[in-house]
């Protein structure tokens, strides 16, 4: 296989396109300072926020009336969807529409690979927020686990758009010899999806909980169990399962020991999650065309 560049002068030019990234849309920015804790800002606010920007309100009305949140047709304006959602939901789907649109595909064969990464996202972040439901977290928490399963690879979306040939081709290499996604992009590229997330994260100044769930969720993983963590690269993992055309049993997965080891589920609770999760996947597919056009 050939690559474009030599691995080091990959990784030199992922940092210094970062660091040449654009600031975050001024309304996210917002948008997220309001809606840190439940008590912040006001339902009046955000909507002024939201609607502030055409395009990312006609997105964000789209989405929640998408089959995946289970409200189709049943909302008909910003503030409803917020009542109805609450502020940290919303705050997911302004987050996904905005980072999407942030980074675009130019060809088919990109629009594809873009697909299959918005498949991964949307089913690891429902992977992480069952596996949370099963761990008795709190809904902040719970909130955590979707949004860092949402935005675990958006360091592949990143790379994407801007190595494309070569990150296609390691995508490419991973799929086509059965291997872990981010052990091929480490062998490769020099780095991987998390490390560029984190780089990406810490440029736009993102929380810091979320930043971890980024940067860290590919492992290894020591010491106490850090559960939002540990539920986001669970759930990447069964994200990847659901989306195989065969099933393999969890003790064949990549997922780390000490992971496995904290979820500590029975083949009937792990079949159960991937059903779930398969399910939530089909569904996102039409969420997906939402945020595309």
């Amino acid at each position: 296989m050939a690559f474009e560049l030599n691995p080091q002068i990959i990784r030199d030019a992922l940092t210094k396109a970062t660091q040449e990234l654009p600031p975050l849309p001024n309304v996210l920015v917002k948008v997220l300072q309001l809606t840190q804790n439940s008590d912040a800002g006001t339902i009046g606010e955000i909507e002024t926020l939201i609607r502030s920007d055409q395009a990312i309100s006609s997105k964000v009305l789209r989405v929640v009336n998408s089959a995946y949140f289970g409200l189709s047709g049943q909302v008909s304006s910003v503030s409803q969807a917020i009542v109805i959602l609450g502020f940290q939901q919303v705050r997911n789907l302004v987050l996904s529409v905005s980072m999407l649109t942030q980074f675009t595909a130019n060809d088919q064969k990109s629009k594809d690979a873009q697909l299959r990464c918005w498949e991964s996202a949307f089913g690891t972040a429902s992977a992480a927020q069952i596996i949370g439901g099963k761990k008795r977290f709190g809904a902040k928490d719970l909130e955590l686990c979707f949004m860092g399963g949402l935005l675990q690879n958006i360091g592949s979306l990143f790379m994407l758009s801007t190595i494309t040939r070569t990150y296609l081709s390691v995508m490419e290499e991973a799929t086509n010899n059965q291997l872990w996604l981010a052990s091929t992009e480490s062998l490769r590229l020099s780095t991987n999806h998390a490390e560029v997330g984190q780089q990406l994260t810490a440029k736009w100044k993102l929380p810091e909980d979320l930043m971890l769930l980024i940067g860290r969720h590919e492992g290894p993983f020591e010491g106490d169990p850090i559960p939002a963590l540990y539920a986001v690269h669970a759930g990447e993992h069964l994200a990847a399962e659901c989306l195989r055309t065969v099933r393999r049993p969890l003790d064949q997965t990549a997922m780390d020991p000490a992971v496995r080891s904290w979820l500590n589920f029975s083949d009937e609770e792990y079949n159960e999650v991937l059903d779930s999760v398969a399910e939530k996947i089909k569904l996102a597919i039409d969420l997906i065309g939402s945020l595309q056009n």
